[in-house]
């Protein structure tokens, strides 16, 4: 009997011995997995949200003053960073903010009056709302009036989604910091073949019309047309128009051009060479802020040739 027992005890001491050695492979086997698992929840150093330092600051704020220039400078660094920048006292008002598209995509027509924005959503689809609030329709550069009326282009016609509805017609409830019943119709008066608009006033407004490589940028002021450039064998695009309406700019084949509104004529942003990123005017029309690859240049917005030099560097700007 003993024999038997002591075969026995043997025998468990040998298996759990094979069960020990087989726990034993296994952790060394998900040893480097478990480290590497470990290595990966390591903390990583998030990247800097300290806003650029501003070389010879005190000499710079006193140009700016003797310049007139104030407000504060919406400022997107090539990282994707977005700053605000006080003028003229060149102070940094906030840590880095969410920059959306970095000035890379269409930025959104926005409405301050009644709260709403208007986005390309497709090639021919605009989507306009506020917060939950979306409506999604057929169309492509959405752009809106001073009194926040939103206009659009479809097939080359411009149409407005217009608070004044003829009996019977289809309206559709855009809910905005106030509920309105619109409806389509097309803006009378308007240019043919219409690429793109942008509103000086809730009459007046700019627009690039024509086909693609021979599109002309026109004001049209109580429906008569000025003719400021015609592009032959080029595109033209990008419109913007400064707050008062007296500058605008686009896209020349790639180059920022600079226009008055009260003449015909166009002439590059940038001097010297230097490819002009982005450009932004004072909400009075006297200033400009030019973003160019080596920093920017604070200028009159007639001129926006010699003005005060920052060397900080932006992709897109913005001046409220």
């Amino acid at each position: 009997m003993r024999p038997f027992v002591t075969w026995l005890v043997v025998g468990a001491l040998v298996v759990i011995g094979l069960f020990a050695a087989r726990d034993a492979l296994r952790q060394d086997e998900a040893a480097p997995a478990v480290q590497a698992a470990r290595l990966d929840k390591r903390p990583h150093t998030p990247p800097s949200s300290d806003p650029p330092r501003i070389a010879g600051r005190r000499g710079l704020v006193r140009e700016l003053r003797d310049l007139g220039a104030n407000g504060f400078l919406y400022v997107v660094d090539p990282g994707c960073r977005r700053f605000i920048l006080r003028l003229p006292h060149l102070r940094w008002t906030a840590s880095a903010l969410p920059a959306g598209d970095c000035g890379t995509g269409q930025a959104p027509a926005l409405d301050l009056r009644f709260g709403l924005s208007a986005v390309q959503e497709a090639a021919e689809t605009i989507e306009v709302g506020l917060e939950a609030w979306r409506f999604s329709f057929r169309g492509t550069a959405p752009a809106f009036k001073p009194g926040g009326t939103l206009t659009f282009v479809r097939d080359g016609t411009l149409y407005e989604w217009s608070v004044r509805c003829p009996a019977g017609a289809a309206t559709v409830t855009f809910r905005g910091l106030r509920t309105l019943s619109r409806c389509r119709r097309p803006v009378e008066g308007a240019p043919r073949n219409i690429q793109e608009v942008v509103w000086l006033t809730d009459r007046d407004y700019a627009a690039i019309a024509g086909p693609e490589r021979g599109a002309s940028l026109l004001v049209v002021r109580r429906r008569s047309e000025t003719s400021l450039f015609h592009a032959i064998g080029i595109r033209v695009g990008a419109l913007q128009a400064s707050p008062g309406g007296r500058y605008l700019a686009a896209r020349v084949d790639g180059t920022l051009a600079y226009f008055r509104t009260d003449r015909p004529g166009a002439r590059a942003v940038a001097e010297n060479g230097a490819l002009a990123l982005s450009l932004a005017w004072s909400p009075d029309d006297r200033y400009a802020a030019v973003a160019t690859e080596s920093g920017i240049r604070i200028t009159t917005a007639d001129t926006l040739r010699q003005g005060v030099d920052l060397l900080v560097s932006a992709a897109a700007l913005s001046w409220r």
